[in-house]
């Protein structure tokens, strides 16, 4: 595989949007090395990254065993295996979308329902919905944010199937609000004092 001057100069851009989140110092030494690529090396990244591009596909298609919180017609959710907090999840797209911008309103709106069931059943602060490319494709994170705010120096942690599992299940419990009882109006009727009417007496 050859890959042309402009597709390199397009993969290196790339390359420097996944690191803009880094300190100054560290984005500014990882942008040099970018620069400093081969084509050679360009092209050996491209060819590592071909077979791991398919994973998305795999999620959606449930070839790979994940913890699923949700399913449409357009998307399914899933738990982030190294989340960066409790309820981490990923939706993603059942037709395939390779740039953010095209990521289709009912895919976004199916996030958007997540999102109230993560802020009702695990009491976080907010939820940050980010839309992003990984690897090639259109990937909505969905991050619940309780102490402070997350950011690139978050550290991820590996969860257990196990933990997944029970944080699916809080994320979908459904809340049952207790009927009040129905409050009955009785009306009293005003009784008319009836006048006596006394006899004259005469003395």
């Amino acid at each position: 595989m050859t890959l042309t001057h402009e597709e390199i100069k397009e993969l290196k851009n790339q390359l420097k949007e996944q690191i803009k989140n880094l300190p100054v110092d560290k984005r500014t030494e990882a942008e040099k090395q970018i620069e400093e690529m081969s084509p050679e090396a360009i092209e050996s990244m491209v060819e590592q990254q071909k077979g791991r591009q398919q994973i998305f596909r795999m999620i959606a298609n449930k070839e790979i065993d994940s913890v699923i919180v949700a399913e449409s017609n357009e998307a399914i959710a899933v738990l982030e295996i190294n989340p960066l907090s409790k309820g981490h999840i990923m939706v993603i797209s059942k037709e395939e979308i390779s740039k953010k911008e095209k990521m289709p309103k009912e895919v976004i709106s199916f996030a958007e329902g997540i999102i109230k069931k993560i802020e009702r059943n695990l009491k976080s602060k907010k939820v940050n919905m980010v839309i992003g490319e990984k690897m090639g494709e259109a990937v909505i994170d969905l991050i619940p944010v309780y102490d402070g705010e997350i950011d690139g120096k978050t550290e991820r942690k590996h969860a257990t199937k196990e933990e997944l599992e029970q944080i699916s299940k809080e994320i979908n419990t459904e809340v049952i609000k207790k009927a009040e009882p129905e409050k009955i109006k009785i009306e009293k009727k005003e009784e008319k004092a009836e006048r006596v009417k006394l006899k004259r007496r005469i003395p």
